[in-house]
């Protein structure tokens, strides 16, 4: 049975370094450092391929995979990352805020006996919206 290993990649310089934390050996400077596997890669494509050479080197088993990549990225790339993924959320909830009122601003037209043309007209959207939103 195979193991999926789990990677760390940085870069350094023009290359990829990466790490494979579950792969170590004792060290001669003593039992409180360890060698851990490593590897290099010129591109961030790479690093799987790679790493997957090297689990096969310290293990030797063929079958050995890269179960998934942690990148370490720049503070400052981490932070925009995560502000960028915040507001997306926030978006895709304004969206279906947004979403909500129209549907009852439709509906409560609808009630008042608007056709569904008068109601896209006073709504400034189209009367196959005003279907969709009233279903």
């Amino acid at each position: 049975m195979s193991i999926g290993y789990s990677v760390t990649a940085w870069r350094d310089g023009k290359w990829w370094t990466f790490e494979i934390p579950a792969l170590s050996a004792p060290s001669p400077r003593g039992e409180d450092h360890r060698i851990v596997a490593m590897g290099q890669a010129r591109t961030a494509a790479e690093i799987r391929e790679s790493a997957r050479d090297v689990a096969v080197m310290w293990t030797d088993d063929q079958d050995a995979t890269v179960r998934d990549i942690t990148f370490r990225l720049p503070q400052a790339v981490q932070d925009d990352m995560a502000g960028a993924q915040k507001r997306e959320e926030e978006g895709r909830t304004a969206l279906e805020d947004a979403a909500v009122l129209r549907r009852r601003a439709v509906h409560a037209l609808r009630q008042e006996g608007l056709s569904q043309a008068d109601t896209a007209a006073v709504l400034g959207i189209s009367r196959q919206r005003v279907q969709q939103l009233a279903h």
